[in-house]
This record gives structure tokens, C-alpha cells and sequence, in this order.
């Protein structure tokens, strides 16, 4: 039998040995053969039979299960016995199997029988299958603060299956590392590798220069690098760091590291995870605080090397459950008893684990058992339904105040007694209405039999009479529950008269069914899940509708519960809808069981996915439906969810702002964290308010921000936020949490798709080399939040949990006195280019996380310690808070070049009360070059009491740096506006000058043309002005090729010299020209275009003189361009001609048609002979006949 619990805990391990302690080690099913646990549940079975055949065998299975743990762990307390100078070392360790192995060839190699414990076992040391992230290398998960004990350490097999004594020191050094991280609230201090809070390397505060982050008793030798690059690590050189020793939490991996660092060697400047959550302090002054060496205990020893620990290996048997009711007359009143019957039925018929074993024991001033321990066998067995159903219809008439709690306690450890297995540990619920105190000597006679029997104790408060106005009495089973690891869990007496309210009856079931699930771990397959729980209230007479997941962690099988006061308040209709879309109609398949008060419907191999339901709701007003899903675990890995706070089962006391209350809630899938799940916690203030009504619940979100206060890594699946302030008197609040894959956006943490895992014996005999090639990689914890390089997105999922009461004994402070969390997020971004400092940060609320704050304070100071102190240059014009969680990003202008400044932030609520000191920050700007920029903004500038400015969130200012210039470089700056003024002048005369010469000329050769051309109605075109532009080319001016001499026609008038050309030489300009798409007829004179305005580019300038009106006509044209010029009815009658209209709707933008076509057409006339029409002509004849009528 065990002397001492196998899992310790805080209150635990105080009443242990004061110089030494002991750990436990849970081994859980991982993929490693050699140790025999990485084969599934009948795998190893056939494994071990068939070692067990002969001596030889049993002596291989020896070596590959015990020898390795043993190994490792001897060596670990001989080195936590140097690294703590003599003080600690590990006196006792247990090792747990998993259920489901047989293990009787075990005990042909153990000096002492295997044992078997039905005491829920959660190790501090978990072997499990390899982490997502971390793989085979230990990590431990801390959710909360500095100096406060972490959840536990995890591990795989592979770094436990060593060959040599140098793996063994190296996995024992690992493992320090984390047992100093989870029992003494240290924290890492070392770099990680794109970490915005803790870098690989940091500018060291007396050179200047990058250096490695980390804490030593030396240089650290090893390539540096600006953390601001992509993947900038630090590599620490393995052979020329031989003369350090400290730091573990720092380089664990180097082999003569032994010791953590103290206030001598403890390097504050640092930005380590450890520096900014403890302030700065040394690890081993933290690690002196804590209850194993506080107040000088565990003083230092001259023995050269501890105690070898004892090792106990043990197997965890089925659990046990003894249920332990009162049944005084109270539990006669209204219907209190009737529901306790149901509550009894439903959680063991329903809920309790198959291969359970199950008793029952009532008490009022004796005790007597009603049913024996007895193995429910499965789900269908009958001994659910005997042992569900054995309470008495009515209780005994025993006054309340002559109950006999010890007597109840007493009559259970009898009932495991005659249980003809040798298991070891029990849960006791205990059922009892806790309105009275219970004697002192009876409590302090549970706290021996609980530590000697090893029994957890849960208790259930049912129903406790609330009486308004009156102070609140305690039961004084709060030390009992605290010490064996139990919960309390309340049911307030919500009576009607001489009736009861369904809602007892439901909450006395939840209570009950979270009893159970606190004594089974969560992860053990077939646990009860209660999946989906919602209330209806009644008095509607509508449908009431709801949604539920299932995944793939639960059993094939659901049930779909719907809870009633009267069968009549349920309506017929009852659907259900399965995420394939297919409606169940649940008429046929409806089950009831008026013994519990429930309609249920059995889902058989339900689909994986998200359902809906509908229920037709009848209840009466002052009653209502409860609908519930629940589910059994399917395996050991898949969806897991736990909730739990920081105080325990302690009474909370909210008007002391120095004790806060964290509430907590773990999501993963397996080993692996799930990231963007929605976590909404639930606290509900049990009884009723004055006006009879109940409490309004208080919803409250959690994060996993990795802010640091509180919750403490992003991304390792603990979501966290303070228990806000609970208003009004002391009372009690049922704490739950409602989990969901948050509308698919939740994601799993997996590892790359092919991982290959080196054992450490494989890299001897520089063993140590192991650590460096994940060195700052993704194998180590852990930084600001864990990198996730590879993810799936999570299937859908939903899960209600509920923890159990938190009773609040005294009212909040009539003054404010809640400061803000701290700001431990604060990081530094300088851009380079335009000198500018950007500030990250999350904002805190009023009261620690919730709301927001009023104002910010900030300090810039040239010394780490004088920003610790919170004094140097204060920041003014800072933004306004934000609500809390979220991202704060505003600007600094730092006018300090190539400095080493810190900077530090805090929050300040309306009523003045400060947040703790955060990170600090450090801010190095580079000089910039010799060139200044004086740049001004439309937004005002915000200045401070320095030499910096805080630019508002809508824009920044800029100093302008005038004061600084040197004379040498003020000559340089107006020598260039001088020069480049006088070329702007020297240019601008030129081309005035030069504009007004050539507009001289031309006005000159204008009037000369106009002299000369004077009275013979001529058609000038301007020297230069056309030119036609065609595939990227240019043609020649057109006057170029004409004729300068008018040339006289038979009528007497003069032609211009466009049409004075020959047919020769117009036939080759037409040929080099564009070809002619308009058609001219072919008889009738050519009448000159007047009385129209000049044509638009890419048409040449033209100068009309004497021009004469010309009347119109009604001349049309077949082509697709009208005529530019209209012919005349008769060459010997008087020419009418029709004034052309200026059409350039039909030309193209490429402008491809020939100047001819648009200067030369040929006119229609008004007069009635019709003139003959040119047939459809070829393009080669149409070019031709164009010139010929030319």
C-alpha cells in the first residue's frame, strides 16, 4: 500500500519531509515500443503475454518499462540536488500505468507488488505521444504567474529511451529545467526565434552590440545577428562555452550547466519571458520564496549527493464511487427527496463509466448501506437499474441538526472493504444541505481518514436554503475538498410552496453528473461528456429550437435528453436534424422514463458534424424545459476540455484586490492546443433576488492573448481572464463554460508532415548536440506564444463544462480599489527610414481585464533600473484606452540617436489606482544621414516633457531639427536653393525670348502670303502645317511638293497648288499616302469648301481669303462620309452649291484615311437631271478614278 499520495499538490507536498519531496510520473500511451506503450490496448496485451512466457523475457520487458524512467529520474535528483547546493532532491516517485495494460508480468521484476488504485492519478510528469510543437522534448504548461506551480510536464517516450549514462545526464538536464519551471514558477531565459517580446539577441546596454538573450555566469560565445531580421536564432558555440554553469533556464543543452542564476550572475537587461513576468528578479530568488525554502526550510547540506529516490510503479483500476446522501426530515420537504430519487437514477443508469463500481450509503444520525459496491458491468447492465433505484421512497424523520457526516464516511470506507478487489483510493460524493457548521472534530477525523485511505471527496450542497439578510454560515467543508482535490458543487432550495421547480431537480443531476467527471479524467475512454445543456422557460407555448456538435472524440452513440416538470408540458413534435440535412422526425423513436422525468432519443452512429433540434415547448410559466445531449469518450485522444480557477474551492474574498481569482479553461485535441476556440464563461449567482426572480448571468469571454497577465503563452490551448467584480452581497456563483469551434475559425496545432525523431544516444558522444539543432527552434518552450508552423482547422465541436461554486464571503469595497492588469506586451518597431518608433501593446481594463482603463502613464529613462522604478521622461498626449484585449499601435518620434533608452507603460482606472509596472522595452534609433528632411503635418504634434513627441492615432509630427543643423551645413542647404533658382530663372528667359521671336516671323510671312494672294480666292496652306502621322512613322509637310505659282483654269478661276498638281505626281502622293475610302462621283466640276469652320487635327492650318457665301442643297451622298464639296446641277449653268456640313463621325481615331478623300470629293447638285452613278469599283479602280477625276 502506498504511504503517500502518488500526486502531489501544493497542501500536499508541505506535509512531506521538509528537505525532500516526491514527484509523480504518469506513463500514458505514446508511440514507443521499446518501453511497451506504443501499441494500442490489445496489442501490448498480446506483447506482454507473450514476455511473460519465459525469465528472459520478463528481465527484456524490465529493462524496456522501468529501467529507463529509473534511470533518467536517479539522475535528475542527483542534479536538483547540486542545482539547489544541498537542498532538494527527489525522495519518492510513483509511477502510474495506464488501465488498460496487463501488467502481470511486471511483477517478476519489481521488488515490491505492482499495486492498483482506483484514485484518479494525474501526474506532474506526463509521458504521451510526441507534441505537435515541442515533439520529444519536455515542456511544461504554466497558466499562471511568477512563483505560482505550473499545470504539469509533458513528454514523449523518446527522450526516456536512452543507452549510455551521457543521455541519461542530458534527458535528466531537460527535465530539470522543467521540473524548476513547474514547481517553482520560474520561466524561460532564453530567446526565441521571431519573438517579438523575447528575441534571440538584444543590444547589450554597456557596448552597444548584439548579444545573445540569455542569463550565464560568462560570456556567451556564439554567432549574433539583429533579432529584427527574418529568422535571426542564437547559436551558443558547444566547445568554446566549457567555462559557463549558469544558466539552466537558459542552456540547458550545454553540458556544464549546472546551476540557475543568482542576484550576482542574474543578467535583469535581458528581454526574457522570466524578466518580464517576475520582474526582473533572479530565478533563484524566486525559486527561495517559494514554500519549500521560504523562511529558511531546506537549509544547504555538506552531503556530496542526495537520497536515490524510491520508485513505486502502480496501475490505475476502474474508479469507485461510493455516494454518501444525507436523508434527515429537511429532505421531506415539498418534492426535495422525489428529485434527489430521480437525480440518483439518472447519473447512475445514464452517466457513470462502464467497469465503474458503484455504492450507496445514507445517514442522519447513523449510517446505513443500501447498496454494496457493485461492478456495472455496461451500459445495458441490470445493476444500473438496482443500484440507480435502491434509495428509500421516503427519508427518516431525524432532525437536521443530529446528522453524522464521520458516521456517512465511516459507513463507505466499510463498503470498500468488502469489495473483493485490492484496489486502493475511492471518490466519496457526499450529498448533505450544509446549513449548518460542521464540528471541527469531525472535520479534522475526515482529513486522517481521507490521507490514509487516499479518497477524494466531492461535495454536492443540496438544497441550501438561502435566507435573505441573514450572514452567510459556513459548513466547514471547504478544507475537506481543498485537501483531497475535491470541488463543491450547490444546489439553491428553489421551492414553491409545497412544490419544487424542475430546475432543482436538473441542477441536482449536473452536479452529480460534474462529480462523476471530476473523479474520471477526462481523457479516459467511455467518461461521461455532457455535450449541449440549455434551458427553455416555460409560459411561451412556442417551439424552442438549438443547435448541438458532435466530433470525432465521442462514442458512436449520443443521447438527446429533454427534461420536464409534467409529461403534458412536452409537446409531440420533437425533429432533429442531422448535418447531412436529413430530418428526423423522433415520434416513433421518442423513449421515455418517468423516473427521471426525461424524453430521449437514442442517436446510434450519429453523423460527425453540427446538429439542430426543435422541441414543441408547453411548460408552465413558473416551470420550463431543459434539453441536454450527452455523449462517452470514444478514445483517449480527440477533444479535450478542462475548467478550473486559481483559488481552488477556497471562499473568495473580493473586496481584497491582492488575492485575484484567474479563471481558466484548457482546449486541445489530444496533446495538441486548439487556437480561436470561443470559451464564454458562465457565472450564475445561485438563488433568488428580492424581487423573486432569478440572477442575471454574468457571461465572460476568455482569451489566449499570451498577454502575460493573465494569460501567460498565446497558443497553448489555456484560455484565461480574471474573475471580474461580482456585485451586491456575498453569495454563491455556479462557475461553467460553454466551448465551440467558434464558426469554424477554431484550428488544431499538428506537426510537419513527416517528423523523424533522433534519439539522443544517436548523437554521441557530443550528445548535447541533440539541444542545438532545435536550438531556438520549434522544439523549445516557450516564448510569447508557440510556434505554430503547421495547423488544421478544427472540426466542428461543442462542449459544456461545469466546474462547481464559488462562494464570495464578503461584499466588494464601497471604494474602488481594483487597479488594471499589467501591460506585459509592450514591443518596439523602429522604422529606419523615416525614424519613427511604433508602440504595440494590448490594452488592460478598469478592473485587471474588463472594461477599459482611464489614461496610460509612460516613462522613457536611459537606465533599466530607473524604467523599473517608473521614473525618467514621461510621455504626454498618450491615445486614449481601448477596450480591453484590444491592440493598441501608436507613433514616437525619438530624436536620441545610436542611445540606449528604455521605455515602460501602465494603465490608471478612473478612481487613480495604478497598474503594476510591465515589460520595459528597449529603443535604439540609428543616426540618420547627413541630408536632413523638414517635414510638416496637418495634425498636431504631441509633445512630452523630453526630447520626443507622441503623435496622436490620426497622424504624426515631426520636430523640426533646425537647433541642430551645423553653419557649415546651412551654407550647403541655401547654396543649393540658390543655384537651382537661378537655372528656373536663366530657363525661363530663354524660352520667353524665343516664343516671342518665332511669333514675330510667323505674323510677317503671314501678311506677305495674304498681299500676294490678294483678290484670286485662293486656298493658302500654311508652310508646315499638315503632317500626318500613320504607324509610329511621319510623312513630309505637303507643301513641300507643291507648286508656289498659281496655275489659272478655263473659267477663270485660279487653283491652289494642291490641285494644280499633274496626274503623275498626285498618283505617286496618293500611292506613299493612305488609300481613298470615300467614292466621288464621276462627272461634275470640283467647288472649293467654304463658309465652314477649319478642320480639326490632324487636318493641316488652312487661311480661307475671300470667302463668299454659297447657298445650300439637299445633296446626299451613298458613302459612308458626306461630300465635301456638292456638285452643281449643269457645268454650264450657274453653280448652286450646298454647303457642306463638318462631319467627322465616320473617321477613325487612327485618322487612316487619306487627306484626299477628305479635302477632294466630289459634289451632288440640285437640279432634277439625275446624274449618273459610279458602280461598286475595286479598291485598285477606286484609287484610279479618283485621280482621273482630280
Amino acid at each position: 500500500m502506498l504511504t503517500e499520495i502518488p500526486v502531489g499538490i501544493d497542501e500536499r507536498l508541505k506535509k512531506l519531509r521538509s528537505d525532500k519531496f516526491k514527484g509523480a510520473m504518469v506513463l500514458g500511451n505514446t508511440h514507443n515500443p521499446n518501453i511497451g506503450m506504443s501499441l494500442t490496448p490489445s496489442e501490448s496485451e498480446k506483447e506482454i503475454t507473450e514476455m511473460s512466457s519465459s525469465p528472459e523475457s520478463c528481465l527484456a520487458q524490465t529493462t524496456q518499462v522501468c529501467s529507463p524512467p529509473q534511470s533518467v529520474l536517479r539522475e535528475l535528483s542527483s542534479q536538483l540536488w547540486s542545482a539547489t547546493e544541498g537542498r532538494a532532491s527527489l525522495r519518492e516517485v510513483t509511477v502510474a500505468l495506464p488501465r488498460s495494460w496487463k501488467t502481470d508480468a511486471l511483477t517478476c521484476s519489481l521488488l515490491t507488488p505492482l499495486l492498483v488504485t482506483s484514485e484518479p492519478t494525474e501526474g506532474h510528469i506526463r509521458v504521451t505521444e510526441t507534441h505537435p510543437v515541442f515533439g520529444a522534448r519536455p515542456w511544461t504548461q504554466q497558466s499562471q504567474g511568477c512563483g505560482r506551480q505550473g499545470d504539469f510536464i509533458q513528454l514523449s517516450g523518446d527522450l526516456l529511451r536512452t543507452a549510455s549514462n551521457d543521455s541519461h545526464a542530458h534527458a535528466a538536464r531537460l527535465l530539470l529545467t522543467e521540473w524548476a519551471k513547474f514547481r517553482w514558477g520560474v520561466f524561460d531565459e532564453r530567446g526565441h526565434t521571431n519573438d517579438p517580446l523575447y528575441p534571440t539577441n538584444y543590444r547589450d546596454p554597456s557596448t552597444h552590440q548584439w548579444s545573445g538573450t540569455g542569463c550565464a555566469d560568462g560570456t556567451v560565445k556564439g554567432s549574433t545577428c539583429d533579432p529584427a531580421q527574418p529568422s535571426c536564432t542564437f547559436t551558443p558555440d558547444i566547445y568554446t562555452n566549457t567555462h559557463l554553469v549558469t544558466s539552466l533556464l537558459a542552456f540547458p543543452d550545454l553540458p556544464n550547466v549546472r546551476l540557475f542564476c543568482n542576484d550576482t550572475t542574474h543578467n535583469r537587461e535581458a528581454p526574457t519571458k522570466h524578466n518580464s513576468l517576475c520582474g526582473g528578479r533572479s530565478a533563484w530568488q524566486i525559486i527561495q520564496q517559494t514554500p519549500d525554502f521560504v523562511g529558511g526550510r531546506n537549509r544547504a547540506s555538506n552531503g556530496s549527493r542526495g537520497l536515490e529516490p524510491m520508485f513505486r510503479f502502480i496501475q490505475q483500476a476502474s474508479p469507485r464511487y461510493v455516494f454518501v446522501i444525507e436523508d434527515t426530515a429537511t429532505m421531506n420537504l415539498q418534492r426535495r427527496w422525489e428529485f434527489l430519487r430521480k437525480a440518483m437514477r439518472r447519473v447512475v443508469v445514464y452517466d457513470v463509466p462502464d467497469g465503474a463500481r458503484v455504492g450507496v450509503v445514507t445517514f442522519h444520525s447513523i449510517a446505513r448501506t443500501v447498496a454494496p459496491l457493485t461492478f456495472i458491468e455496461s451500459e445495458d447492465s441490470d445493476m444500473r437499474q438496482r443500484v440507480g433505484s435502491s434509495l428509500p421512497r421516503n427519508p427518516s424523520p431525524t432532525p437536521e441538526s443530529h446528522k453524522c457526516i464521520l458516521c456517512g464516511v465511516n459507513e463507505a470506507l466499510g463498503v470498500l472493504d468488502y469489495d473483493d478487489k485490492t484496489a486502493d483510493g475511492a471518490t466519496l460524493i457526499l450529498i448533505t444541505t450544509g446549513s449548518g457548521p460542521t464540528p471541527q472534530h469531525e472535520v479534522d477525523e475526515l482529513m486522517r481518514l481521507a490521507s490514509q485511505r487516499h479518497l477524494r471527496i466531492e461535495v454536492v450542497l443540496y438544497p441550501l436554503t438561502e435566507r435573505r439578510g441573514a450572514a452567510t454560515v459556513s459548513h466547514g467543508l471547504e478544507v475537506i475538498t481543498e485537501a483531497t482535490r475535491g470541488s463543491i458543487f450547490t444546489v439553491m432550495d428553489e421551492g414553491v410552496g409545497n412544490d419544487s421547480k424542475v430546475k432543482m431537480m436538473v441542477a441536482l443531476m449536473d452536479a452529480l453528473l460534474a462529480a462523476v467527471q471530476q473523479s474520471a479524467p477526462s481523457s479516459s475512454p467511455g467518461a461521461p461528456v455532457l455535450v449541449h445543456s440549455s434551458a427553455y422557460p416555460g409560459g411561451i407555448a412556442s417551439m424552442s429550437a438549438g443547435s448541438f456538435a458532435l466530433d470525432d472524440s465521442l462514442g458512436p452513440n449520443a443521447r438527446f435528453s429533454v427534461y420536464y416538470y409534467d409529461l403534458n408540458h412536452v409537446g409531440n413534435a420533437i425533429q432533429l436534424t442531422a448535418p447531412s440535412g436529413q430530418m428526423i422526425s423522433s415520434v416513433n423513436v421518442q423513449e421515455e422514463d418517468g423516473d427521471v422525468n426525461m424524453i430521449f432519443v437514442r442517436l446510434e452512429k450519429a453523423e460527425r458534424g453540427l446538429w439542430t433540434y426543435s422541441v414543441e415547448n408547453r411548460a408552465d410559466s413558473h416551470q420550463g424545459l431543459y434539453v441536454q445531449v450527452t455523449a462517452k469518450r470514444n478514445s483517449s485522444t480527440g477533444l479535450q476540455v478542462r475548467l478550473w480557477t486559481s483559488s481552488g474551492s477556497r471562499p473568495i474574498n473580493s473586496s481584497d484586490p491582492s488575492t485575484p481569482v484567474v479563471i481558466y479553461t484548457e482546449v486541445k485535441s489530444g496533446v495538441a492546443p486548439i487556437m480561436e476556440a470561443r470559451v464564454v464563461a458562465r457565472l450564475q449567482r445561485l438563488g433568488t433576488n428580492a424581487t423573486g426572480s432569478n440572477y442575471q448571468p454574468i457571461f465572460l469571454h476568455l482569451w489566449d492573448n499570451g498577454v502575460g497577465d493573465p494569460d501567460i503563452t498565446k497558443g497553448d490551448g489555456v484560455y484565461s481572464r480574471y474573475l471580474p467584480s461580482l456585485p451586491g452581497s456575498p453569495g454563491r456563483y455556479l462557475l461553467s463554460a460553454d466551448i465551440d469551434y467558434n464558426s469554424g475559425l477554431a484550428a488544431v496545432a499538428k506537426g510537419p508532415p513527416t517528423r523523424h525523431h533522433k534519439s539522443l544516444s544517436s548523437h554521441l558522444p557530443h550528445y548535447h548536440q541533440h539541444g542545438y539543432e532545435t536550438w531556438n527552434g520549434e522544439q523549445t518552450c516557450c516564448g510569447h506564444s508557440l510556434p505554430h508552423v503547421h495547423t488544421r482547422r478544427a472540426p466542428p465541436f461543442l462542449r459544456h463544462v461545469t466546474w462547481g461554486v464559488l462562494e464570495v464571503m464578503s461584499s466588494p469595497s464601497h471604494r474602488d480599489n481594483v487597479p488594471p492588469s499589467r501591460i506585459l506586451d509592450l514591443r518596439v518597431e523602429v522604422n529606419d527610414t523615416v525614424h519613427e518608433i511604433r508602440l504595440r501593446w494590448t490594452a488592460p481594463g478598469d478592473d485587471w481585464d474588463v472594461e477599459r482603463a482611464h489614461h496610460y502613464e509612460a516613462v522613457v529613462a536611459p537606465f533599466w533600473r530607473e524604467a523599473r522604478a517608473f521614473q525618467g521622461d514621461r510621455l504626454t498626449g498618450l491615445p486614449q484606452p481601448l477596450p480591453a484585449g484590444t491592440l493598441h499601435t501608436t507613433n514616437l518620434h525619438f530624436t536620441r540617436y545610436e542611445e540606449l533608452w528604455f521605455v515602460t507603460i501602465r494603465a490608471v482606472d478612473k478612481a487613480g489606482n495604478m497598474g503594476g509596472v510591465g515589460n520595459i522595452a528597449a529603443l535604439w534609433v540609428p543616426r540618420p544621414p547627413t541630408t536632413y528632411e523638414i517635414t510638416t503635418r496637418t495634425h498636431p504634434a504631441l509633445t512630452t516633457s523630453g526630447n520626443y513627441t507622441m503623435p496622436s492615432e490620426l497622424g504624426s509630427g515631426r520636430p523640426v531639427g533646425i537647433s541642430e543643423l551645423q553653419l557649415e551645413d546651412i551654407a550647403v542647404i541655401l547654396g543649393s536653393i540658390g543655384g537651382f533658382l537661378v537655372v528656373v530663372a536663366a530657363l525661363v528667359s530663354y524660352c520667353y525670348c524665343h516664343t516671342t521671336r518665332r511669333r514675330k516671323q510667323q505674323q510677317e510671312k503671314d501678311m506677305k502670303k495674304v498681299q500676294e494672294g490678294n483678290g484670286s480666292g485662293n486656298l493658302m496652306v500654311k508652310p508646315g502645317a499638315l503632317s500626318v502621322e500613320e504607324g509610329g512613322g511621319s510623312h513630309e509637310s505637303l507643301d513641300s511638293v507643291v507648286k508656289e505659282v498659281p496655275v489659272a483654269v478655263g473659267d477663270g478661276r485660279s487653283l491652289s497648288p494642291v490641285q494644280s498638281w499633274d496626274a503623275t505626281t498626285l498618283l505617286k502622293e496618293h500611292e506613299r499616302r493612305l488609300s481613298v475610302h470615300n467614292e466621288v462621283d464621276e462627272d461634275g466640276p470640283v467647288a472649293y469648301k467654304v463658309n465652314a469652320p477649319p478642320p480639326q487635327a490632324p487636318f493641316p492650318d488652312v487661311t480661307v481669303t475671300n470667302n463668299h457665301q454659297v447657298s445650300s442643297g439637299d445633296g446626299s451622298n451613298s458613302g459612308d462620309d458626306p461630300p465635301a464639296y456638292p456638285p452643281c446641277t449643269h457645268e454650264d449653268n450657274t453653280c448652286h452649291c450646298a454647303v457642306p456640313r463638318l462631319d467627322y463621325n465616320n473617321y477613325t481615331s487612327t485618322w487612316e484615311e487619306p487627306l484626299t478623300g477628305h479635302l477632294l470629293s466630289r459634289a451632288h447638285t440640285n437640279a432634277s437631271t439625275p446624274t449618273s452613278h459610279q458602280p461598286h469599283l475595286p479598291q485598285a479602280d477606286r484609287k484610279r478614278r479618283n485621280v482621273t477625276q482630280v
